[in-house]
């Protein structure tokens, strides 16, 4: 059906794409499961054949997903990684054994799923796939043509309606819940925490990262109704950071204990990102690694800490360049933008701090911008490459009613990075943060990839 690889990626994005529709586009109602399971079915429900790790959370299920899948590499399971949304290219989204699929074996499995799509449009149009349960499906289909041994499943958003539900998971693992998408999955961190726990499975071990009592506390309920075995971070694992990061090895050593192993099996680890929320990733990435263990599969202690050591992590915390240090993050919410407020002074003490911000519309920008502090200059930008931006103008404007700080605007990422440049000292730090797609575009801009970037980003 496609003649090229461009014909393909104009045909997937060309679905109704939540990614890239603003909030009040849609609803609760636009996400159901039927959509998927009818197309799953189809292709002969892969989903049924391969063993999963199911992480949700409103921040940190990203980096969790990566820690996973870097320790299974490193004890020699092949394993298939799907996250989302993706930096540069769409391809980014499939990876078996850390590396992403082909441009050919892309497009043969969009034109496999396109000839699904266009006899489902005549037949039942209210059950044409989205651009996300499209892109699911080639998961799984990629997956098991690449004989997969686990998948790493990041949920796209909240869990219950969420495409990737449908799985059938080993460990579900839940991180650490906030206020985000609340226009879809409720206004109050009770509501989010139902959708989120949408994903736990009869029977299936839960872990959580959550250090919120409530949250806990209503996530446990729902794992005993279920019949599931329970486990928080604080009181069946640990973590207790041993020596904290500094700029001078760029690692902290973070000690993970289990409640329920005598204290030899205590392991320290070294990770590369900074900060106790990171640290609690980590703690639920290797409560997983304990509970794939138990059943059945091996994972040594080393391979624990090899793993971690080797954890590709772009866009958290990452930083790209020295004097000034350029550092992009992928904050997007309230909750994980404060987090980060709070490291740089922590990290990097008595040096200015140059913020590049841009924020998608659909996020609560006013609840991010009251995070803002310690900051010596402050730029407003918007990034290009989604149409979920929200204009540099609006955000300018929100940020002067809420917070007695002076704002420099630019138009574009580009120009945001030569003002920072100009107005950072060398020993300064110049963080871009405030979503995911503005740190890409500036991390394409301090140090391009080998990749062309996708016009679709």
């Amino acid at each position: 059906m496609f003649d090229s690889y461009s014909e393909a990626v104009d045909w997937l994005f060309n679905r109704v794409n939540y990614e890239r529709l603003g909030a009040g586009q849609y609803g609760r109602n636009d996400f159901k499961l039927e959509r998927m399971q009818k197309l799953l079915n189809a292709i002969g429900n892969p989903h049924e054949q391969i063993p999963v790790v199911h992480i949700a959370g409103t921040k940190g299920k990203g980096t969790t997903a990566a820690i996973v899948d870097s320790i299974l590499r490193e004890a020699g399971y092949r394993v298939g990684l799907f996250t989302s949304p993706h930096m540069f290219r769409i391809e980014e989204r499939f990876l078996v054994n850390g590396q992403p699929i082909s441009e050919e074996r892309f497009v043969n499995l969009v034109t496999l799923l396109a000839g699904y799509v266009s006899k489902t449009q005549e037949e039942t149009p209210e059950l044409s796939p989205t651009f996300f349960e499209i892109t699911t499906a080639m998961a799984w289909l990629y997956f098991l043509e690449e004989n997969a041994d686990l998948a790493v499943l990041e949920v796209g958003l909240g869990g219950r309606l969420d495409s990737t539900n449908l799985c059938r998971p080993l460990v579900t693992a839940i991180s650490s819940i906030s206020l985000d998408h609340t226009r879809l999955l409720g206004d109050t961190v009770a509501s989010i925490t139902r959708e989120k726990a949408g994903i736990i499975k009869a029977s299936v071990p839960v872990m959580t990262s959550s250090t919120d009592p409530f949250v806990c506390e209503d996530l446990k309920a729902i794992a005993l109704q279920k019949g599931c075995p329970f486990q928080q971070l604080g009181q069946d694992f640990q973590v207790e950071t041993v020596k904290p990061w500094c700029e001078q090895d760029r690692f902290q050593t973070v000690r993970y204990t289990q409640s329920d192993v005598p204290e030899e099996k205590i392991i320290d680890v070294q990770f590369s990102l900074p900060g106790q929320i990171y640290a609690c990733n980590l703690g639920l990435a290797l409560a997983c690694i304990d509970q794939l263990n138990h059943s059945g599969y091996t994972i040594t202690d080393t391979q624990k800490q090899r793993g971690i050591l080797n954890v590709s992590l772009p866009l958290r915390f990452e930083i790209l360049q020295e004097a000034p240090q350029v550092i992009v993050d992928a904050a997007h919410n309230p909750a994980a933008l404060e987090a980060l407020m709070e490291t740089l002074p922590q990290y990097f003490p008595e040096r200015p701090v140059t913020l590049i911000l841009a924020i998608s519309r659909d996020k609560d920008y006013a609840g991010m911008c009251q995070t803002l502090r310690g900051i010596s200059s402050l730029i407003v930008t918007q990034y290009l490459g989604n149409i979920r931006s929200l204009p540099a103008a609006e955000l300018v404007e929100v940020i002067e009613q809420e917070e007695n700080q002076s704002v420099l605007l630019a138009e574009s990422p580009a120009e945001a990075l030569e003002m920072a440049l100009q107005v950072t000292p060398s020993h300064g730090i110049i963080v871009a943060s405030g979503s995911l797609f503005l740190a890409a575009e500036v991390r394409q801009l301090v140090k391009p990839e080998i990749l062309t970037p996708s016009i679709h980003a």
